[in-house]
């Protein structure tokens, strides 16, 4: 089970085995394919690329990219970060406008993150259904622990339900 004091251990070829068994179960959940339903993509075998909005009021939506990464087995959640639509990827301040401002009681975006665990500030999406909640070793509230039992459409439930009611608009481009 997740702990807020251990540091989350890789295990590449369980997460290929975690993602299919919660792309059946998200099959299960929505009664069809979600992948075709809602515009998903595999990305390899480890990983989904999920299109999500955000809107101000009175304005037109943002379009983001969130990439889940399994890289563990049950006992931990996804990587979760939002990414570069073109490249699939986050390249710290050049890609921050491609994250959306998110502040609430369960979910936090931010853009460069340090952690004395990473040599370089990290996109964090603070939220204890996210991979790198843990491995910055974040603390909190025990009662909202990943269990063994969840899976992704918990990660996503969560980012989603911030983006529509904590919504605050676009990180600002980054002037190199």
């Amino acid at each position: 089970m997740a702990s807020h004091s251990v540091r989350p251990t890789l295990d590449l070829a369980a997460g290929r085995e975690v993602l299919e068994q919660d792309l059946q179960a998200a099959a299960d959940f929505f009664g069809g394919d979600p992948i075709q339903a809602h515009g998903w993509r595999r990305l390899g075998t480890r990983g989904l690329l999920i299109p999500l909005t955000g809107r101000l009021q009175d304005q037109e939506e943002d379009a983001y990219l969130l990439k889940l990464e399994f890289m563990t087995g049950r006992e931990w959640p996804p990587s979760a970060q939002f990414v570069n639509p073109e490249t699939n990827a986050f390249v710290g301040l050049a890609d921050q406008h491609h994250l959306p401002r998110i502040e609430s009681p369960e979910v936090r975006v931010h853009a460069q993150y340090g952690s004395p665990h990473h040599t370089q500030p990290i996109q964090l999406i603070c939220c204890s259904a996210t991979l790198e909640y843990y491995d910055v070793l974040h603390g909190g509230n025990d009662a909202y622990l990943w269990r063994p039992t969840d899976t992704f459409l918990i990660t996503l439930d969560a980012i989603r339900r911030a983006l529509t009611a904590h919504y605050g608009g676009r990180w600002p481009r980054h002037d190199a």
